[in-house]
């Protein structure tokens, strides 16, 4: 009695060699997925896992884990795992041999640990060990932990996307804000920039490590005045609003000793500023001016107008006195103070 049916093993394994067959066979049915994972042979760990659910359940991660990164997620999606295990899973029906005094035979006859695993039938199993699944921080530390490493070995970001979708699918909530962070650095690493000065090589690893603040500013490299309204728009602005706006800075740029509490953009703006990139601010307070009740660039009118001042002290330049005439022409006018 082993934990796997002949029929089954026929039928998967036709194919093979006499050698591979004989393998198998005796081999522990939890090895015997590893190596079908390695392998990427999807089809036959499919049937395996169908076969063998609750033989399979305490070894599931370690089993998908060991699928090569580059096998696209489409193939094993209904092998990974949701909060809960899966519902109606069925097995073969019980021989009259496979009863509770059988069960405890072996565990108290058979002192192997590898022979128990291959003489205690998928029924056995089922109806003495149950369905072990992992806890909801252990799934949402093997996601991550699978997707960085897809990227790390395959750089193919995605795999990493695909595989976050199908958690989240499954249930997995906790990774929502992860799955965003993968789906920006993904958008801007297949961005349809056109700019040849533009080289980004950033990995998933790297792109975590990262602060909020240098993913903003990450999102704008490059940028010049014809495509930076476009990129705030479509990714650095509603990257901001998901942070809160705000961030705490404190000494940046020799701007101040004091704390200040300033969004991302206003905060980039003045490093253009400091970069002598007057053009690029001219076009970017012009947009943030046009309409406030429209866009998110400036909270306020007071905050634009501090905030063009500022950039026009910061630039050391000397020459570009008509720029920044234009940028004064672009602020709001105040009342009252």
């Amino acid at each position: 009695m082993v934990s796997t049916d002949s029929k089954f093993i026929d039928t998967v394994f036709c194919r093979f060699s006499v050698q591979e067959y004989s393998k198998f066979r005796i081999m522990p049915i939890n090895e015997s997925a590893i190596a079908l994972a390695e392998s990427g042979k999807m089809g036959a760990l499919n049937l395996l896992f169908k076969r063998h659910p609750y033989s399979l359940s305490p070894y599931m991660l370690e089993i998908l884990t060991a699928i090569p990164e580059t096998v696209p997620v489409q193939m094993y999606g209904q092998l990974l795992p949701g909060r809960s295990p899966p519902s109606g899973v069925a097995v073969r029906q019980d021989d009259w041999v496979e009863c509770e005094k059988m069960f405890h035979f072996i565990n108290t006859s058979v002192k192997n640990h590898d022979m128990q695993i291959q003489v205690k039938t998928e029924p056995l199993v089922k109806h003495f060990l149950g369905f072990p699944w992992p806890s909801i921080d252990e799934l949402s530390n093997w996601y991550t932990n699978r997707a960085k490493a897809m990227d790390d070995f395959s750089g193919q970001l995605d795999n990493c996307l695909s595989l976050l979708e199908f958690a989240l699918r499954k249930g997995i909530s906790e990774l929502q804000l992860f799955h965003q962070d993968v789906l920006y650095l993904h958008q801007i690493i297949y961005s349809n920039d056109d700019s040849s000065e533009m080289s980004f090589n950033m990995s998933l690893a790297m792109w975590g490590e990262l602060s909020d603040y240098e993913k903003f500013k990450f999102m704008l490299k490059g940028v010049k005045e014809e495509n930076v309204t476009e990129r705030l728009h479509n990714r650095a602005i509603p990257f901001m609003r998901e942070k809160f706006h705000k961030v705490s800075l404190i000494g940046n740029v020799n701007l101040t000793n004091q704390n200040i509490e300033e969004s991302f953009f206003v905060r980039w703006l003045k490093e253009t500023s400091l970069e002598n990139k007057l053009d690029i601010c001219l076009v970017v307070i012009e947009e943030g001016c046009r309409n406030f009740q429209s866009n998110d660039y400036f909270k306020t009118e007071v905050e634009a107008v501090d905030c063009a001042l500022q950039c026009i002290y910061l630039s050391t330049v000397t020459d570009r006195w008509s720029i920044m005439a234009s940028i004064l022409s672009k602020l709001p006018q105040l009342h009252g103070g």
